[in-house]
């Protein structure tokens, strides 16, 4: 089965942020199935940005989504 390298580069990252923002999520009180939506959103939505801009917009999103 061959996979689109592009998918597998976006499941990296998001495996990557997912571990990465694992307390900072817990700690804000939001459950692994909403972080996850908010994360893949992120890597979609920031294509071509480093893991530390991808990271820091995650967690401004997961601050509004907390609230």
């Amino acid at each position: 089965m061959s996979d689109d390298p592009e998918a597998a580069h976006e499941r990296a990252a998001t495996q990557h942020i997912m571990r990465r923002l694992d307390g900072f999520a817990r700690g804000l009180g939001l459950d692994e199935a909403i972080t996850r939506q908010i994360v893949e959103k992120v890597v979609a939505d920031m294509p071509v940005h480093t893991d530390e801009e991808r990271l820091a917009e995650a967690r401004a999103r997961m601050i509004v989504a907390s609230a």
